[in-house]
């Protein structure tokens, strides 16, 4: 019988999590705008990423829209993403 340590080994680089994805978003925009938005104010759905930030924040995001989505279908597992909101 085979140790469940030597089955899980394999997973044990996986990067696919949700919350792996909303880290790597929040990490290209804060290149792009400048802001750290912190990962519990980041969701998606479908094809479509929401941010529950200040108006200031969403306006900066809007105005690089298409450099900040860019950077979003780059992550793996994100590459559907067509909007934000």
């Amino acid at each position: 019988m085979i140790p469940l340590e030597q089955l899980l080994v394999r997973f044990k680089n996986l990067t696919n999590t949700e919350k792996a994805k909303k880290e790597l978003i929040g990490s290209g925009i804060q290149k792009i705008v400048g802001v750290t938005i912190p990962v519990s104010s980041i969701s998606f759905s479908k094809n479509t990423i929401f941010f529950k930030v200040s108006p200031i924040i969403k306006t900066e995001i809007f105005l690089k829209k298409e450099e900040v989505l860019n950077t979003i279908r780059t992550v793996p597992g994100l590459s559907h993403i067509t909007d934000i909101k």
